[in-house]
């Protein structure tokens, strides 16, 4: 089978198992089973389910490919050949307090970069999709990133961190003084997802894990984004954790605007 041909059927499983499970939650499981690091992390009885069936769903399909997942599955695959990065409910926070903006995001990841991916958001029964050289989908429909070239014009959802609002040097108080509109959804994969259908213009974020940006990078990237890296002003990898993601004349008008989000390691 060429890769185009396998990349698409890959695309077509991690949609099947991200609407079948997504579509099967149960919204009343939202009681804590696991805390994580940070404040207001944590994972519900639902995000423990429906990551098992997710996993089980892509086992059933090739169990030799293995799973790196958010609540704790695999985690030394992440550089293997191939493997799959999953995160069963991205918006965790949001699905316990009823607020519908979560999604399940799949990605599939061989030789270093996403070849696949989707992202399904059960509440509004939207599935965003791609995979490589395919263009970007939803509900079976293209989908391209937003027209907007000037930050000054763009509609902008980033991270806010503790206490960020308060700080000068802050990403969120740069990207508030320049920005036409801010929100903070408190679920990248999703909004990344939205940038990718031209929603959003522009997404922003610090402290992103690779099941958070990998199958959501891959949509907008097919959907004409640029995907940068913040820590080296340079094409990002699939599982980048500071990253500015939108139209490619628009990040570099961000970037020509606000060059301290870049932010190099010492």
């Amino acid at each position: 089978m060429m890769p185009a041909a396998r990349f698409a059927r890959l695309a077509d499983v991690a949609a099947a198992a991200a609407r079948a499970v997504g579509d099967t939650i149960d919204v009343a499981a939202v009681g804590i089973v696991k805390r994580k690091g940070g404040r207001a992390n944590f994972a519900t009885a639902s995000d423990q389910a429906a990551q098992d069936a997710i996993i089980a769903r892509l086992a059933a399909h090739d169990r030799t490919i293995p799973v790196l997942a958010e609540e704790g599955s695999m985690r030394a695959v992440r550089r293997s050949e191939r493997l799959w990065v999953v995160d069963p409910i991205d918006g965790t926070l949001n699905f316990s307090r009823a607020v519908p903006f979560y999604c399940l995001s799949i990605g599939y990841v061989e030789d270093g970069a996403v070849r696949a991916g989707a992202v399904y958001a059960p509440r509004t029964s939207e599935m965003f999709v791609a995979h490589e050289k395919g263009g970007a989908q939803l509900n079976g429909a293209p989908i391209s990133v937003s027209s907007t070239r000037r930050l000054a014009q763009a509609f902008v959802a980033t991270s806010l961190a503790h206490k960020a609002a308060s700080r000068p040097t802050s990403r969120f108080v740069m990207l508030n003084a320049h920005c036409a509109r801010m929100r903070m959804f408190g679920a990248a994969a999703l909004e990344i997802a939205y940038v990718a259908a031209g929603r959003l213009d522009l997404f922003v974020h610090g402290a992103l894990g690779p099941w958070d940006v990998a199958a959501g990078g891959l949509i907008a990237r097919q959907a004409g984004a640029a995907m940068i890296s913040l820590r080296t002003g340079e094409d990002a990898a699939w599982d980048e954790p500071q990253v500015i993601i939108g139209p490619p004349a628009l990040v570099r008008d961000a970037l020509r605007t606000i060059p301290e989000l870049i932010r190099r390691p010492a």
